[in-house]
């Protein structure tokens, strides 16, 4: 089956996909070569390895259950019937017969009314649109894609009957706004019906029409790394090629590793960073909102308690460890530890969940104490 890769309304190159939805071949000569995607490009199968990292992961949710019901054969048949479709940016099949254009399929103005959480009916009464873009929605933590008052919002379950992963998200988002910091994505609790856990989360996109998200993942795929260059100052050197401030950008990423720090969050890896692009100039704008911190404060798993675990936590992202992150830190005043969170704010957003323990809540306390002073010794 012949699709033509497009952003937008213009022809990146021609694809064959199987019915299953495998990409099997496309031409090597791009119609606009400026437009196609970053990731994977020094690899000669780059295209088929965007096009399989593009798929929701089959482990997401009620996904296996989702496709059974619809008779479909995995993930990537659910992506191609969907055209690719995304609501982070511009890229879509077009099947080569069809006439539709990006005002018929884009789905940051079309309804769309699929809900992998089944938590609620997307703008009940509404003519619904023939696409979903929970088909390219990635992670393993059940999710689904919303449309609430008009907004394109996404809503976020747990693992297990904890609400941990919610919560931290929402501690995460009262963090920043204490610091004044606005470039993080604000989260609230929602109710889920029939969930094993009392809370999930819901926050608005920040992509639109106009801006799209590009990972740190695609920007390190995108080219080689220069003679003993490492992935952060890699991610650094190839942002400020394409024209971001330098210093803004070394100044956001400095203040992430300090508040993932001081919250615990082990799992800032390559997916969960990414810079913001113009989507006409295609000007790389600023790094994107905080997003993605529900895996803060060991969420499900043991919380470590000693000096010893404290000291040294490992984490996935431009270091293996704590400690090597911090070492990358060269102004440690983006953060206020004056304005941080007291400890008994941590304590009552915990409390919210009826089915954790009080011993695990006093020990994410205690470790998020630790953290404080620990912060206020580096920073003086």
């Amino acid at each position: 089956m012949e699709y033509f890769l497009m952003r937008k309304d213009d022809v990146v190159t021609l694809c064959n996909l199987t019915e299953d939805g495998q990409m099997i071949s496309w031409a090597d000569r791009f119609r606009n070569p400026e437009l196609s995607p970053l990731e994977h490009r020094r690899s000669r199968d780059y295209l088929r390895r965007w096009w399989n990292n593009r798929q929701i992961p089959i482990r997401q949710g009620r996904l296996e259950q989702m496709l059974r019901e619809k008779n479909l054969a995995g993930p990537s048949e659910y992506l191609a019937r969907n055209l690719g479709l995304s609501l982070t940016d511009y890229y879509w099949m077009k099947p080569v017969d069809s006439s539709l254009r990006w005002a018929d399929v884009n789905l940051f103005d079309n309804d769309f009314r699929e809900n992998l959480l089944q938590a609620m009916d997307d703008a009940p009464g509404r003519t619904a649109g023939s696409f979903t873009p929970n088909s390219s929605l990635r992670g393993e933590l059940e999710k689904s894609w919303i449309i609430r008052r008009g907004r394109r919002c996404l809503v976020k379950g747990n693992r297990g009957e904890l609400s941990s992963e919610s919560i931290n998200e929402v501690i995460a988002s009262a963090f920043h706004q204490a610091q004044g910091y606005d470039n993080h994505t604000p989260y609230q609790l929602l109710r889920i019906k029939s969930k094993p856990y009392d809370y999930g989360c819901l926050s608005r996109a920040f992509t639109s029409s106009g801006r799209e998200l590009i990972s740190a993942y695609a920007v390190l795929t995108s080219e080689d790394p220069l003679p003993g260059e490492s992935s952060y100052e890699q991610f650094l050197r190839i942002a400020a090629d394409h024209g971001m401030d330098a210093e803004l950008l070394r100044r956001d990423l400095e203040y992430q590793i300090l508040t993932d720090y001081l919250l615990s969050n082990p799992d800032r890896h390559m997916e969960n960073i990414g810079v913001l692009r113009d989507a006409e100039t295609l000007e790389w704008i600023r790094m994107a909102p905080i997003y993605d911190t529900g895996r803060a404060f060991a969420a499900g798993s043991v919380v470590p308690y000693t000096d010893e675990e404290i000291d040294h936590m490992e984490v996935n992202s431009f270091e293996h460890t704590e400690a090597g992150l911090l070492g990358l830190v060269t102004d440690f005043s983006v953060i206020d530890p004056a304005k941080a969170l007291p400890p008994e704010r941590i304590r009552e957003y915990y409390q919210k969940d009826t089915k954790i323990s009080a011993a695990r809540v006093d020990h994410i306390v205690r470790l998020y104490e630790a953290k404080l002073r620990r912060l206020q010794d580096l920073a003086f």
